[in-house]
């Protein structure tokens, strides 16, 4: 892709849904900051729109900054990875979770703060991934915590159900009321099939560029996002209480050395599941019996302060 024109009014595309739609005190910081600097500011309507303006503005090189959370990112990086020249992107969480922004970028939660970084901070690339025929930021998972995500959607309605207290509720109500459920998969990393072709029952199988997805869920404490390759967390199927007691560990980071946890390293994976199995993408959820996962090494041009890389 070709680089952007340092000539060309930035977008600044706002969801006015993110933060469960409190989002008055990121206007009065984010849009007289984008007027002044001289950028374009846009509130999206709908599902998808973020992708679409995101796109038209790589393809004119213009750079692109995002104020909204891990679902707002996930569609702003389909845009950029789809178009035609690279851009910067500049991100104001405002989301629940925020864990590319946040705990991957090491951006501020601060929103004046942030959005300086947005607009002027240090450009500097970062990994992306693919799976199938979409993109993704921060995080691909299948099996357990994909069940979780779709069932987030239904949890969101109730109060203080937000970023981590969102995903552990959920976590436990699919361990306790869907754990039988634990897809059986095939895995090939970087050509090479694990334990042959026999598929292995699975909790999760998390594969990701940063540390952290599920609103700080450290599933890949040690991840990198700017070397080149996967960090991947595979936890096999195991009496549910097991499970139950796995889980804080898991949150914590502090699960390496469990018997049921493997960790790996790749830069391509295929996983397979002849029933189907869900899959969550930065939070966003497919479903598919086969799935093809590749990193795209330093794919993204992201801003960051002075403690990102």
């Amino acid at each position: 892709m070709e680089s952007s024109s340092p000539a060309a009014a930035p977008l600044v595309i706002v969801n006015p849904a993110a933060n469960r739609g409190r989002m008055d005190a990121f206007r009065q910081v984010v849009r007289p900051r984008a007027e002044a600097a001289g950028a374009e500011y846009v509130e999206t309507r709908q599902r998808g729109e973020a992708r679409d303006l995101a796109r038209a503005a790589a393809d004119a090189g213009r750079s692109v900054i995002i104020v909204g959370g891990d679902g707002s990112i996930n569609e702003v990086v389909n845009g950029l990875l789809a178009g035609s020249r690279r851009v910067p992107l500049g991100i104001v969480p405002a989301g629940s979770g925020n864990d590319f922004a946040c705990n991957t970028l090491k951006l501020p939660r601060d929103i004046a703060q942030a959005t300086e970084i947005a607009l002027n901070g240090t450009v500097t690339a970062a990994d992306a991934g693919q799976a199938n025929d979409r993109y993704f930021a921060n995080s691909f998972s299948v099996g357990l915590d994909a069940d979780v995500a779709v069932a987030a959607e239904g949890l969101k309605r109730y109060p203080f159900m937000t970023g981590a207290a969102l995903y552990y509720t959920s976590s436990l109500q699919r361990l306790l009321f869907g754990y039988r459920k634990c897809p059986w998969l095939t895995l090939t990393l970087d050509g090479t099939s694990l334990e042959g072709e026999r598929p292995t029952r699975h909790v999760i199988v998390a594969i990701t560029n940063g540390p952290t997805y599920g609103g700080g869920f450290r599933v890949n404490p040690k991840a990198d996002h700017a070397d080149g390759q996967f960090d991947i967390c595979s936890v096999r199927f195991m009496p549910r209480l097991r499970a139950l007691n796995l889980l804080p560990r898991l949150q914590k980071g502090q699960h390496e050395g469990e018997p049921e946890v493997t960790f790996y390293h790749a830069r391509t994976i295929e996983i397979d599941c002849p029933a189907g199995v869900n899959a969550q993408m930065d939070g966003e959820t497919m479903r598919a019996t086969h799935y093809a996962v590749r990193i795209i090494p330093q794919g993204l041009l992201v801003r960051v302060g002075s403690n990102g890389k």
